[in-house]
């Protein structure tokens, strides 16, 4: 009976312990799903990696139209690169669920196609530099610039998620941090996190 009891305490202690490393790895393999099915365009089956509750403020399918239309806008061509430079906090428990801080990046390229050409090349220059000065406001100073030849703003984009849990380890989902987008997230997450941002 004791050989019994200390053989459950290893496999339940190996398993637990393998679980918790194992979440990294999780963590990981959903992200890059979840990334991969925005790039592929696949924006319904995209739906099931995000966070539940943000379809009670914004329902899924007005979520899989936005992104269409940011997509398959004719005045943007919009090209971006998977995510990289991935990192993943160790997995907090607030409350009943399991959250881990995400930093990641991806380099974007971006061409307006509705700006008109006009006559006077200064004016055409106020305008790509307005533009410019306006991308910077959102992804930060240093990281735009626009290729004169191809008329793409290239764009490097530092970004920040939290990967949510019910047991810490598998079946996560995410939801990125806007800044300007403060007031979902505090419907949505707990304030021990929203506090930060």
């Amino acid at each position: 009976m004791k050989r019994i009891l200390i053989l459950l305490i290893l496999v339940s202690n190996l398993t637990f312990g393998q679980s918790s490393e194992n979440y990294q790895e999780n963590i990981n393999k959903d992200f890059v799903e979840y990334n991969d099915l925005i790039l592929k365009q696949e924006f319904e089956k995209s739906m099931d990696y995000m966070l539940p509750e943000f379809f009670e403020i914004i329902p899924k399918n007005q979520m899989v139209l936005l992104m269409k239309q940011v997509y398959n806008n004719p005045d943007l061509e919009f090209k971006m690169d998977k995510p990289k430079d991935i990192s993943y906090g160790k997995p907090k428990k607030i409350e009943e669920k399991y959250y881990s801080e995400i930093t990641y990046s991806y380099d974007i390229k971006m061409k307006f196609n509705n700006i008109e050409e006009s006559e006077d090349e200064e004016q055409n220059e106020l305008i790509k530099n307005l533009t410019k000065l306006q991308l910077e406001k959102t992804f930060g100073s240093g990281n735009v610039k626009l290729n004169e030849e191809t008329e793409f703003y290239e764009i490097h984009s530092v970004k920040y998620a939290f990967g949510i849990s019910e047991n810490g380890v598998t079946d996560w989902k995410f939801v990125v941090v806007e800044p300007n987008q403060k007031f979902i997230l505090e419907k949505i997450l707990p304030k021990e996190l929203t506090g930060e941002i």
